[in-house]
């Protein structure tokens, strides 16, 4: 079986240093495939699409029915393929997506993920299965006053967008992952 990266057209919209230095990594390790809408290339029955935006997920297993997809976040939490950045002592409250509530496999990468890196971090009550919370998509109102003024940690393109716009400091786990991540006070990517 073999891996092929889909980037997220709307992780490079939100996060744009980020998404290119991920690209960059990612053809390094593995085909880059192009954008799940509009790609047309055949793949080989079984192999595995990884993802990070959960509509490439939504589109990828409609048009794409002979891969088997992966979050992205999944496979790098168990390849470790991609050198982690130190980021002890930063503090985080996590955003688990409304699209991803069925998926506890994403819900474990992303918290093991944060104690490799150092991250210290809490729950809201409605996160995992409970998560009721998608940016506009499965909107709720007044969720940045939830994660009790931590920088809200998000690893869904909506749901960062739409905390910022609630008033909230949001950013993507990819930031801490590809280390492009600043923190308050620090100047310049990490990485």
């Amino acid at each position: 079986m073999g891996d092929i990266y889909f980037p997220s057209c709307n992780f490079n919209k939100a996060t744009p240093e980020t998404a290119k230095l991920l690209l960059e990594r990612m053809k390094a390790i593995m085909p880059v495939a192009g954008c799940c809408r509009v790609d047309k290339l055949e793949y080989p029955k079984g192999d595995r699409a990884l993802y990070l935006c959960q509509a490439c997920r939504e589109v990828i297993e409609v048009r794409f029915p002979e891969l088997v997809t992966e979050n992205l976040l999944v496979w790098l939490d168990r390849e470790e393929k991609i050198p982690l950045p130190d980021y002890s002592g930063l503090a985080v409250s996590i955003q688990d997506c409304w699209r991803d509530r069925e998926h506890p496999e994403i819900h474990e990468a992303v918290r093991s993920l944060l104690k490799k890196m150092g991250v210290s971090f809490r729950d809201i009550p409605e996160n995992r299965e409970f998560a009721d919370y998608c940016g506009d998509l499965h909107f709720q109102p007044d969720q940045a006053a939830k994660h009790g003024g931590l920088p809200v940690l998000c690893y869904c393109n909506r749901c960062k967008l739409c905390i910022g716009q609630d008033g909230g400091s949001a950013l993507h786990l990819m930031e801490l992952v590809m280390g492009t991540y600043a923190r308050e006070g620090e100047y310049g990517s990490r990485g």
